[in-house]
């Protein structure tokens, strides 16, 4: 039985304190939140955790300079604190990174009007912010980044702020929740809820590999289903008004352009866009337009090309174009409504509790996820009046580091383990390297990778399979490594893929076929803007037909 199993058991047989809908970031931290606070904590996600937009980010976790033009102090001093306890919390999944911001002929923001954002910006981050920001000459600036376009450039900022791994950030609270005793099953959908005296007391759910259906049973039940909400919450008040204003913001993942994130002003919107270093390539986003299907959201043609257009600005050498495209994803920001363009609707969060007693958190960012958890967390216990501990997130490390001496105990196994591999095995999963170290011992042949152009060794994917709750060829190759995003999209390693989950994950032919066929809808999807062509084996061009 795999650890998933073991928790769905767990979830039919028990009742709870609190029933947490979503397995998103805020949903992951709120049920870590509450598990270290004694209560007894069922999650479930009707997808993967971190499927939706808590992996289709900009992978940075930072307070939001652009927030200060519009006069959000308070949002951005807040930001910059969180952002600094996920340093503390989470140094192997946050870390510090150096963006620049060139400024051209042209440009909306001069140099000193940048140059004085910076100046504050390093105010609110306080003492405990990072490395104080410069500005670089033109010179200066191409001898930085040598790749930038010196036409028109007259100046360029730079300033410190931190790049993450977003999937693995909101697993990492996901597994935590399930150390302290949370209950958190993906793929796990909610049907209806359960009400006495019009009082919501659990909810009716379907487990969605088996079709099996079931109740459960909750003194609270808290919505943290992002863009989704407003659906959830008429699930308890068929009448509920609208409280969010969607967005769709897509990224599109070309070769690598830069060694720096970079942040211009895209001249066909105006907009912010981030260059962004990321894995062996580079992210290029963001876009803000209306979604009004959020079950369909996908990146445009017309959305990629626009990019491509800026970045081939901004490093000429690119010569983007659609087929240099790797991969694009879209996803739906969960914005508070407001009455004017989809660039100012609110980034704040607001909690509601509906006349069942439904607890519907919204809105905020993916930086402040953890203050919004607390809050969520603070608002349950006072109404409700549950005895618990006082919140430890800001204090207690996500990721268990590894210490030296007891890493002396895997010396056999670990010896002919390359130093680099090693290295990266301790710093993305802690002690859980002492799992994927057990397998090679008992499994030697594991430690090869699982396509060649990417250093994932088949063990990580044995331990996602067992450890991580990964269900599907998706979940393994888009969010628990990034194999999807590497030249062959993990296609080259598809075989080896497929025998994997046979033996570990104890899927049947027929299932494996189907998952495979998903992960090439999904690859197709991704690349409409080539017509839908995904890399064959080799790195080649194929059209996945549907």
């Amino acid at each position: 039985m795999n650890r998933r199993s073991e928790l769905l058991a767990r979830l039919r047989s028990k009742s709870f304190d609190l029933l947490v809908i979503g397995g998103g970031i805020v949903g992951a931290g709120i049920a870590r939140d509450a598990a270290m606070r004694g209560l007894r904590v069922a999650l479930i996600e009707r997808g993967d955790f971190a499927g939706g937009a808590s992996s289709k980010t900009s992978k940075l976790i930072h307070g939001g300079l652009r927030y200060l033009e519009q006069g959000r102090l308070r949002l951005v001093a807040e930001s910059l604190r969180e952002r600094r306890i996920l340093r503390t919390i989470a140094p192997q999944l946050v870390w510090p990174a150096t963006l620049a911001i060139p400024v051209y002929r042209g440009d909306v923001r001069a140099p000193w009007k940048i140059a004085c954002g910076l100046r504050l910006y390093d105010l609110l981050a306080g003492r405990g912010g990072l490395t104080r920001h410069r500005l670089l000459s033109p010179r200066r600036a191409v001898q930085y980044e040598p790749r930038l376009n010196p036409d028109g450039l007259r100046a360029m900022g730079t300033y410190v702020d931190c790049q993450m791994d977003d999937a693995r950030l909101c697993l990492a609270n996901i597994l935590q929740a399930v150390a302290f005793g949370a209950v958190c099953v993906n793929y796990v959908t909610l049907l209806a809820f359960q009400k006495t005296a019009g009082r919501l007391t659990g909810a009716f759910v379907e487990d969605r590999p088996t079709g099996e259906r079931f109740s459960l049973s909750a003194r609270v039940v808290v919505n943290a289903t992002g863009p989704w909400s407003d659906a959830v919450r008429r699930l308890s008040v068929p009448h509920a008004g609208t409280r969010l204003a969607p967005t769709k913001g897509i990224h599109v993942v070309v070769p690598r352009l830069c060694a720096h994130p970079l942040f211009v002003q895209a001249r066909s919107t105006r907009r912010m866009m981030f260059l962004v270093p990321w894995a062996e390539a580079t992210l290029l986003g963001t876009t803000e337009s209306d979604a009004p299907d959020l079950e369909t959201l996908s990146a445009t043609p017309e959305e990629v090309e626009s990019l491509l257009t800026e970045a081939n600005r901004v490093v000429p050498g690119a010569r983007l174009t659609a087929r240099d495209v790797i991969a694009t994803f879209a996803g739906a920001r969960p914005l508070l409504a407001f009455s004017g363009s989809a660039t100012r609707a609110s980034r704040e969060h607001r909690l509601e509790v509906d006349a069942a007693g439904l607890v519907s958190v919204m809105g905020g960012k993916y930086t402040t996820f953890r203050l919004m958890a607390k809050q969520t967390l603070d608002a349950v216990l006072s109404r409700w009046r549950f005895r618990a501990e006082a919140c430890l997130t800001h204090q207690v490390g996500l990721l268990e580091p590894v210490h030296p001496v007891v890493l002396t105990r895997w010396q056999e196994v670990t010896r002919d383990i390359p130093e680099p591999l090693l290295a990266r095995l301790l710093i993305r999963y802690g002690t859980g390297t002492f799992r994927i170290l057990h397998l090679l011992e008992f499994e030697p042949r594991l430690i090869q990778p699982v396509c060649p152009h990417h250093d994932v060794i088949q063990a990580e994917l044995v331990y996602a399979l067992q450890d991580e709750l990964a269900c599907t060829v998706s979940d393994l190759l888009v969010r628990r490594t990034a194999i999807a995003f590497s030249a062959c999209q993990g296609l080259d390693g598809l075989s080896t893929l497929t025998d994997l989950l046979k033996r570990y994950g104890r899927f049947s032919d027929e299932e494996i076929a189907t998952q495979v066929h998903d992960y090439h809808q999904v690859l197709s999807a991704s690349l409409a803007c080539r017509g839908g062509e995904v890399a064959s084996p080799g790195g080649h061009l194929a059209v996945v037909d549907d």
